[in-house]
């Protein structure tokens, strides 16, 4: 690099790899992400579930009990709720069994299916 045509023709060099690797960087991301996310479901096939219906009856998980080491062993799980509809992306609209709304979604991972006693018996 003896003058400056040298150095703009190095630098121009430069910047049309660096736009190359991006772009192998990038699919590699991408490739990676649809990897893990094949893995994950792979992982967790047996956890899958049917979608829950409107009307079943439902327990909600307690995040906030997460960071709070003086609620050790409080329930985890509120409810029972009603489930008024799924919504996209996956995330449940509840409702108390009175009929009153939850303010929040909660998203399916957060939510269980209750049962009552006596459903479990009058089935048997």
């Amino acid at each position: 690099m003896k003058d400056t045509v040298d150095l703009l023709a190095a630098r121009s060099l430069q910047l049309k790899r660096s736009e190359e690797l991006r772009g192998v960087a990038f699919k590699q991301m991408m490739d990676a992400r649809e990897e893990s996310v094949r893995y994950s479901q792979e992982k967790n096939a047996s956890r899958l579930r049917d979608p829950l219906k409107a009307g079943d009856k439902v327990l909600a998980y307690n995040r906030s009990l997460e960071i709070q080491w003086g609620q050790l062993f409080a329930h985890r799980w509120n409810g029972p709720y009603r489930v008024v509809k799924q919504v996209q992306g996956g995330s449940y609209v509840l409702e108390e069994l009175d009929g009153t709304e939850l303010k929040r979604r909660f998203a399916a991972d957060q939510v269980k299916r209750f049962f009552y006693w006596e459903d479990i018996l009058d089935q048997k």
